[in-house]
């Protein structure tokens, strides 16, 4: 099988991450020097622990990619929340007063997982990180897996390779539903005013009292290191950004044809008997 490898983004995405939190942490202490201590630095040991976290995914990422090859079939999927009824009993009130004020609880898909199978081999899971030509592979597909210090590279014949962003699981996620991408049931997906109402909330909330204060540098920092936190954060867990799935029109989607005509009512009323019986 032949395998065409597309520019890799990833691992450059995910190093200059690394490199911007550690470069904006270690700014924090001389920053403050000159002023109070503001709410973001609460932001600093999450962001150090991140980093830490994806320093230690790339060493996984360069030793799965030189391990040998073997083939296997792909099915990428949405991970989403539970339906109503799998979940607990408080969270079911919550989704009837939800549905009672007419807002939309059906569980939505952020997360990306690959679903691995070869012959009778036990089927693999794993979290990877979003690429956008991603959004192209409906369905099955080829692909060449190397595998290694528990992770997995996936190879994709014809488009591109795949990082992960999780441990390769002999099991399902615990928790959630994976639909296959671009499924009916995966609609839901991440919107671009709901990331920005999420960022504006965050960015008002940590850097608005640097701002409160005249404090414009603190206030740049803070939400300079939001944005490159939470850009962290959604490559950890393989978030799909806002974007249509897939052109493909849903299974379950009615196409609309002509008007069947009505049938005419019977006769006879409310007598069901036959034109014979009638007579009689």
């Amino acid at each position: 099988m032949r395998v065409v490898i597309r520019p890799v983004s990833a691992p450059y995405r995910v190093t200059a991450t690394v490199v911007a939190l550690l470069g904006l942490s270690a700014a924090a202490p001389f920053l403050y020097r000159t002023g109070p201590v503001g709410y973001a630095a609460l932001l600093v040991p999450l962001g150090l622990l991140l980093a830490l976290a994806w320093a230690v995914r790339l060493g996984q990422w360069m030793l799965a990619a030189g391990a040998p090859p073997w083939p296997a079939r792909l099915t990428l999927h949405l991970a989403q929340g539970a339906q109503a009824g799998q979940r607990g009993r408080a969270v079911r009130v919550a989704d009837a007063v939800a549905r009672a004020g007419d807002a939309d609880v059906t569980p939505a898909g952020y997360a990306v997982w690959a679903v691995l199978r070869r012959g009778s081999a036990p089927q693999l899971h794993q979290r990877v990180v979003w690429e956008r030509w991603l959004r192209e592979l409906t369905g099955e597909q080829r692909v060449l897996v190397r595998r290694r210090a528990g992770v997995a590279v996936l190879d994709v014949e014809g488009q591109g390779r795949i990082w992960p962003s999780s441990f390769t699981l002999r099991r399902r996620p615990w928790g959630v539903v994976l639909t296959p991408l671009g499924g009916t049931s995966a609609s839901g997906d991440l919107s671009v005013w709901r990331l920005l109402t999420v960022l504006v909330m965050v960015v008002a909330l940590l850097a608005g009292p640097a701002l409160g204060r005249r404090d414009y540098l603190d206030a740049v920092w803070a939400t300079a290191y939001i944005v490159v936190l939470a850009f962290a954060v959604g490559q950890w867990f393989g978030v799909m950004p806002p974007g249509r799935q897939s052109r493909e029109r849903p299974a379950s989607t009615r196409i609309p044809g002509a008007r069947t005509k009505a049938a005419k009512p019977h006769r006879g009323g409310r007598f069901s008997g036959t034109s014979k019986t009638r007579k009689r």
